[in-house]
């Protein structure tokens, strides 16, 4: 069945539950709700949107897809209104482990949801839920993150000063997050894979020496030559003032025309009908103290069932599967990285697709989760918001701010949910 009316999807998405027929014809109640159309939250919208439901369309599947950046209060207000949507797709892991151990998600490693020879380490992280330690989503889109992207007209840079960053820290209910993936790249190219797993994980204190260093690097590079780039990465969005990103809008008040961008491998979709002018590299040689990468770092949107229908399996199993991931990146318009070994090598030989594809499948260095999204929520929004306020302060200590995180984090009682963040 193709998917329902945009009135139809309306009346679902409010009413939810099951649906109880009357008796007919002396018949006893049936219950509709194994009949009901496939609801699934994500965080897609305008053309990323469109793209997904065609690909649900093209297996005629019946559902109904609600795609919003505010996923977190979305999903926690409709499963305390006992109508949580039948799939979900977030990148937030460390969200989702808190659904695994409340016993919300199935899980899905025994049940021949997705081809577990397809996905490799750190793509399925195990987490402890009430049926154990199982694994309870898997990715449906990726992104490569330790990488620096660049006008390809002018060739890689040798160096980037510190006013010549693109910068912006901006996010519909988000904002801070990009001063996290530096940190987070910091840490991992100084300290190694062991040392950020660990951290990731809430088994290391804020306060520890690699933490800090990593902290105190950024804010040298971020708030050097006087006010450096900080001030206007506090005042532009991440996408940019435009439809070209940050990287291409003349419009972004620096000094000089930005050069580069610390940035993960989605803002080629950031920068529109310019992505071809993008060219990227490696981001170890350009942040503070680190020279050789020892580590790539690496993100998800993670796909998890609160739902054991059949009908629900299925949409499941196509988006995990193989030929679900090579329909996605053939329907697209902008390039689709997925975690599934067997769905091909897209783009032509030494494009900048086929190029992200192989670093991400590249075992040579370990690849690492995004860190703030295995931690618990609330350890991961105190992030956020100290990137912020330190980004904004005077000084280069962070001691005030990580002492903050690390009450926030003694607060939630954090324990290994994960295992295999590095992989």
């Amino acid at each position: 069945m193709i998917r329902t009316s945009r009135l139809r999807r309306v009346l679902v998405a409010v009413a939810g539950g099951t649906v109880l027929a009357g008796c007919v014809g002396g018949q006893p109640p049936v219950d509709e709700s194994a009949d009901r159309p496939v609801t699934v939250l994500g965080p897609w919208t305008g053309t990323q949107e469109e793209t997904f439901e065609k690909l649900l369309e093209s297996k005629g599947f019946d559902y109904v897809y609600q795609g919003t950046a505010a996923q977190r209060e979305v999903l926690l207000s409709q499963a305390q209104a006992g109508t949580p949507p039948d799939i979900v797709i977030m990148p937030g892991a460390g969200e989702l482990a808190v659904y695994a151990a409340e016993g919300r998600l199935e899980p899905l490693d025994e049940e021949g949801l997705y081809a577990k020879e397809e996905y490799h380490p750190p793509w399925t992280p195990r987490a402890t839920g009430k049926s154990g330690e199982r694994v309870y989503w898997v990715p449906v889109r990726v992104a490569l993150k330790s990488i620096v992207w660049y006008r390809a007209a002018n060739g890689r840079p040798e160096t980037v000063g510190a006013r010549e960053w693109c910068v912006g820290m901006g996010d519909d209910g988000a904002a801070g997050w990009p001063g996290s993936d530096w940190i987070e790249d910091l840490l991992l190219q100084t300290a190694g894979p062991r040392t950020y797993a660990r951290w990731a994980r809430g088994e290391l204190a804020w306060t520890t020496e690699a933490v800090v260093q990593a902290w105190t690097a950024w804010g040298t590079l971020m708030k050097s030559d006087g006010a450096g780039p900080a001030r206007w990465a506090l005042l532009n969005d991440y996408r940019g003032p435009g439809d070209q990103g940050l990287l291409f809008d003349g419009r972004v008040e620096t000094d000089e025309r930005c050069v580069a961008e610390h940035q993960g491998s989605f803002a080629r979709d950031l920068y529109g009908k310019e992505d071809h002018r993008a060219d990227y590299t490696p981001s170890a040689p350009y942040l503070p103290g680190t020279w050789n990468a020892r580590g790539r770092e690496v993100s998800g949107d993670f796909a998890a069932l609160l739902d054991d229908r059949e009908k629900t399996r299925e949409v499941f199993r196509f988006l995990a599967s193989k030929e679900g991931q090579r329909a996605w990146a053939r329907t697209s318009k902008s390039p689709v990285y997925s975690a599934n070994s067997e769905r091909g090598m897209p783009g032509r030989e030494g494009s900048v697709t086929r190029r992200i594809v192989r670093d991400l499948e590249d075992t040579t260095l370990p690849r690492c989760l995004d860190a703030s999204d295995v931690m618990p929520p609330a350890v991961r929004d105190a992030f956020w918001n100290a990137a912020l306020q330190y980004l904004a302060a005077d000084g280069l200590d962070p001691l005030p701010w990580l002492r903050n995180i690390q009450k926030v984090q003694e607060f939630e009682k954090r324990r290994p949910w994960m295992t295999g963040i590095c992989g």
